[in-house]
């Protein structure tokens, strides 16, 4: 009991991180139709930021994770101008073969920047390491500040979609673009905010994460192969989806680990995507008739 109580708890915070990094998945997917395989990239990027501005220059770690945010929506910015828009109306393959050079350009940007790919960088944990005792259960204070931070996160990017002009206009460019253009919504503008916002997520995500694991140039592709198993399981098209199969994700992989191999963790997200598109490609929440990726 102690055992999966413990499991649960890590898988659940994971999750939370697997799940913000779907959320930008499917941002980006919702609006244009394709899936952004740079993402890994920015959201690594991001944190190497992160760790530039809390670690390097000394600035705290709330205002290093805004100046990430802000950062990480700059880079999808460039994302869009640089791989997407030039070539928008291009073949599914043209586009997808962008977004990996860009991604392969950002990587060895990383590395020229912060090192070479044996350099692991590691953030101050941003509270006590020491664990907490509820009776026969021993809490690590960073698991919970970090599943807070992305709930709040979520909440706050919720609130962005549903509440404000600009989140709106993004959901009715995802529904329909073309009638979204006969009533006077700039679409390339919309296409242009989603990538930021994508990015934005991934680059919270990043800094949340920062404090759990070291930081490399190469870890963009396996934390986005896990959002991806996550915005697959839950749907390409729903954003509650993303949220719920990101925390699902999550808790696979530590019951995997803990239960059956540690080996397991590593390969859990792609049994989880294979098994998903021959049962249910359109994932848990996602709707009939996705568009390409």
């Amino acid at each position: 009991m102690i055992l999966l109580t413990y499991l649960l708890l890590s898988g659940l915070t994971t999750g939370s991180l697997y799940a913000l990094i779907a959320l930008g998945i499917v941002v980006v997917n919702k609006s244009t139709g394709v899936i952004n395989f740079a993402h890994g990239e920015l959201f690594m990027f991001s944190g190497l930021l992160a760790w530039t501005l809390h670690v390097q220059l000394g600035v705290s770690y709330l205002p290093s994770l805004a100046i990430a945010v802000v950062l990480g929506f700059a880079l999808g910015v460039a994302t869009n101008l640089i791989a997407f828009r030039p070539i928008k109306n291009a073949d599914v393959v043209s586009l997808v073969l962008a977004t990996i050079g860009l991604a392969f350009v950002v990587r060895g940007a990383a590395r020229v920047i912060w090192g070479g790919k044996g350099d692991y960088l590691s953030f101050p944990p941003i509270t006590s390491p020491d664990p907490i005792s509820f009776g026969e259960i021993m809490v690590i204070p960073q698991q919970i500040a970090v599943l807070a931070g992305a709930i709040v996160i979520m909440l706050v990017f919720a609130a962005f979609f549903r509440l404000t002009r600009a989140g709106k206009m993004m959901q009715a460019a995802a529904d329909n673009a073309k009638a979204s253009k006969l009533v006077g919504i700039r679409v390339d503008r919309i296409y242009m905010l989603s990538f930021g916002t994508g990015a934005a997520i991934a680059a919270a995500a990043a800094v949340l994460m920062a404090p759990l694991t070291l930081l490399y140039p190469d870890m963009g592709f396996s934390f986005f192969i896990k959002g991806f198993a996550a915005a697959v399981l839950g749907g390409l098209t729903s954003l509650p989806g993303a949220v719920l199969g990101g925390f699902c994700i999550g808790v696979i992989e530590a019951l995997a680990g803990g239960y059956i191999n540690s080996s397991f963790m590593e390969v859990s997200a792609f049994i989880v995507i294979m098994f998903v598109l021959v049962v249910r490609p359109t994932g848990l929440l996602g709707l009939k008739g996705m568009r390409r990726i």
